[in-house]
């Protein structure tokens, strides 16, 4: 699509004149001293060391509200809550945080999580706990030493410790959680052997409590989510821990055999725990308002992205990014800026390339970083200091599994100076925010150093790695792990592994179709080496893209992505006597195509002017709201 059009999912560069941009042929050829191109063109990063990882904040009372899941935070390490807010944040599930027993139960649905402490429940808190099943609340923990807990779940006693390799749904369970309908999503791999596993909770279950029903097992057939139904009020007890499954995973730590494929696999291990709790919310929350993971209620996105790992690709990129936008697709091209000679290639990054890729910026393309050397050793280099620069930094690949002279720092900073440097003197103004590394090598120091630099991206790790395909903000390092504001997008799909990419065009839009079915993006990553095959395979994805997916960039999609990470809700209500419900939210940050998801009961929608609310569709409707400004308070009525 080109530069300035109207669709919202399309790159708008920025500061671009067509008639002032010069061609690359009128670009001075690159000196070579040394094997080193010299004379670059570079523009000045500060690194800003103040940045820090983020905070864990409980929620005030004030900003608790019925409708939200209250969240009950007993570990005495708050950053514990990181696994619960990486469940509920991507679904788009409203919810407050707090240390109070009390605060938690005044919301219709309760998460309990990690653990929970008889001395943390007095009297006045077990009768609001009675109150709470009472008026018909839900609540959702992880096995715990609570006795009378344990009495109204129906799940008397658990065993620690046991080993255990995978949690698989019953009947009951695929009823209860709708969205798990592929088989790779009903039985779900935990890894692991006799020196190491995940910590589960084998639970025992009350023969004579009533309404008590078994929705997994694990391998061996023994309860590992139980579920029940108390007069009006309903209790999930869960056999594995949310730290386990969904955080450790995301931290690229999964126990062998965790995965069943490094790559172009559907992988669903952590998402299917967020696509639980997702449908939980679905089944008893009322009216069900949530945020829609993908924009302009689309059900998925397609994220095409290159590598410009070789000179040639360069040039041969111009094919492609020529024919993506006639096809209406716009992508990211993360741009390898090799300058030094070595045993790995020559140096390509020459003073053309600036030319090269301002003409993929006005065609809606976006721009990213592929690191300076390439490295597949990345997650080996040491820190660095933040100080590198080129061309003082000369990384050099003495073999293919050794580099010398390499930082993390130097690799992400030099890169991005190069990068907008060179644009710089294309006359185009360029900020780089997306990273993806060589080789797909994550260090684990990148989160922090990434943040620092000024990038909001990362595109590095495999979905066989983190066994997701949703956006996550990258974390520090385990075990004293923290949020960043980076983004990390996993790559799904690739081009390299055989067979080869035209042949496996079926099985890549499979893959594209479930993840679609999840609201989860699919990032496809295809180097533009040759023009042939690969090309005539990505128009034959993109051809035959399902209903309701959209292929966009890497860049276009995580813009989207973090303006609906910075949207608030504030209130969620109703009024049964004018039949509406009102719902205000505030974005952080500037917003297209924010998409709700509401129940299917709500038939109109009457406020905000421009909002648009989708026909029903699997229980419910989607409701797209106008392009929202950043830090405007948005108040809309639907009525039922």
């Amino acid at each position: 699509m080109a530069c300035g059009s109207d669709d919202p999912l399309s790159f708008d560069p920025v500061n671009i004149d067509d008639d002032e941009a010069p061609l690359c042929a009128e670009v001075p050829v690159t000196e070579k001293v040394e094997g080193e191109l010299r004379g670059l063109p570079k523009r000045d990063v500060p690194v800003d060391a103040t940045r820090e990882p983020r905070k864990v904040r409980m929620t005030p009372p004030q900003e608790h509200w019925q409708m939200q899941v209250g969240v009950l935070a007993l570990s005495p390490d708050w950053q514990d809550m990181l696994a619960i807010e990486h469940v509920l944040a991507p679904m788009g599930i409203p919810y407050a945080k707090t240390t109070a027993p009390k605060l938690a139960l005044q919301h219709d649905i309760a998460m309990f999580f990690p653990d929970a402490y008889e001395e943390s429940f007095h009297t006045t808190d077990i009768e609001a706990m009675a109150n709470f099943i009472g008026k018909g609340g839900v609540l959702v923990w992880r096995d715990s030493d609570v006795t009378f807990l344990r009495d109204l779940a129906g799940v008397p006693a658990s065993t620690f410790g046991l080993h255990h390799s995978s949690v698989r749904l019953t009947k009951e369970g695929e009823a209860a959680f709708p969205s798990l309908d592929q088989p790779e999503e009903r039985e779900l791999p935990l890894g692991g052997g006799p020196e190491e596993f995940l910590n589960t909770w084998t639970l025992e279950v009350d023969p004579a409590a009533e309404g008590v029903v078994v929705l997994a097992t694990f391998e061996d057939g023994t309860p590992a989510i139980v579920r029940r139904n108390v007069g009006p009020a309903v209790i999930y007890t869960m056999g594995v821990d949310f730290r386990d499954v969904v955080i450790r995973n995301q931290l690229g730590y999964p126990l062998d055999g965790a995965a069943r494929g490094y790559i172009n696999v559907f992988e669903p291990a952590t998402d299917a725990w967020l696509l639980m709790m997702r449908d939980i919310y679905d089944a008893h929350a009322r009216f069900g308002v949530r945020l829609h993971t993908a924009p302009n209620g689309l059900s998925g996105a397609l994220l095409i992205s290159h590598d410009l790992d070789w000179g040639p690709s360069y040039d041969r990129s111009a094919v492609y990014a020529a024919r993506e936008a006639a096809l209406g697709a716009s992508t990211t091209y993360f741009a390898h800026t090799k300058y030094v000679d070595d045993v790995q290639d020559l140096a390509f990054f020459t003073r053309d390339r600036g030319c090269q890729l301002a003409d993929f910026l006005r065609l809606g393309h976006a721009v990213g970083s592929h690191s300076v050397a390439h490295s597949k050793m990345l997650e080996l280099f040491e820190v660095g200091d933040g100080t590198e620069e080129y061309p003082t930094y000369a990384p050099y690949n003495s073999s293919p599994y050794e580099t010398q002279w390499g930082t993390l720092y130097g690799e992400v900073r030099v890169s991005k100076s190069l990068i907008d440097g060179s644009l710089d003197a294309a006359g185009v103004s360029h900020e780089t925010v997306s990273f993806r590394a060589g080789e797909l090598s994550y260090h684990a120091d990148s989160p922090l150093a990434l943040d620092r630099v000024g990038y909001r991206t990362d595109s590095t790790q495999a979905v066989g790695v983190v066994l997701t395909n949703f956006p996550y903000r990258l974390m520090t390092s385990w075990p004293a792990i923290q949020d960043t504001d980076v983004f990390e997008l996993p790559v799904t799909l690739e081009d390299e592994l055989p067979p080869r990419l035209d042949l496996r065009v079926e099985q890549a839009l499979g893959i594209i179709t479930k993840n679609a079915r999840n609201g989860a993006p699919t990032s496809f990553l295809i180097h533009p080496n040759v023009t042939d095959y690969k090309l005539a395979a990505e128009e034959q994805v993109l051809a035959a893209l399902p209903k309701g997916v959209a292929a966009m960039s890497v860049d276009a999609f995580s813009r989207f992505w973090r303006a609906r990470d910075a949207v608030t809700f504030t209130l969620i209500d109703y009024n049964v006597l004018e039949g509406t419900l009102t719902i205000s939210l505030r974005p952080e940050e500037a917003i297209e195509g924010l998409t709700l998801r509401v129940a299917e009961v709500l038939e109109a929608v009457s406020e905000p002017a421009g909002a648009v609310l989708s026909p029903p569709e699997d229980g419910g409707r989607l409701l797209v709201l106008p392009d929202l400004p950043a830090g405007e308070e948005v108040h809309i009525v639907l009525h039922y």
